[in-house]
């Protein structure tokens, strides 16, 4: 099964490809979120579809993955954020995000999409 991001600098897949950028943002693997992101970011990039609402649309597909509640992934994203969320990611994220405060769950998986786009193109 392929996927949209194979076509680019022979990258393995997908999940190497956005752990790989993620690690470049300071975004580590000691964070619960850090796979439900990975997982989320897969869905959005791999399947281009525009998400209404991530509590009835993407949160379901990942809780049933990891055996874990809706909300629940969406406080250990929130939690992630508030932890990574410094200069060095404001930085990084700059050119799609240029507000003072810091952004919610959603706003955040749409920044590092768009950086990952970015970064694919």
């Amino acid at each position: 099964m392929a996927t949209k991001i194979e076509r680019y600098d022979g990258i393995v897949s997908s999940n190497y490809y956005i752990k790989a950028s993620m690690s470049e943002l300071g975004i580590t693997k000691q964070y619960t979120a850090y796979y439900f992101l990975v997982d989320i970011l897969d869905i959005l990039i791999n399947e281009s579809r525009i998400v209404r609402s991530f509590y009835k649309e993407v949160y379901p597909i990942v809780a049933k993955k990891y055996h874990k509640n809706d909300c629940s992934i969406e406080r250990d994203i929130r939690n992630m954020i508030k932890v990574t969320w410094d200069i060095r990611l404001k930085n990084k994220l700059s050119q799609f995000w240029n507000k003072e405060r810091r952004p919610s769950c959603c706003e955040f998986i749409y920044l590092v999409k768009n950086y990952l786009i970015m970064q694919i193109a």
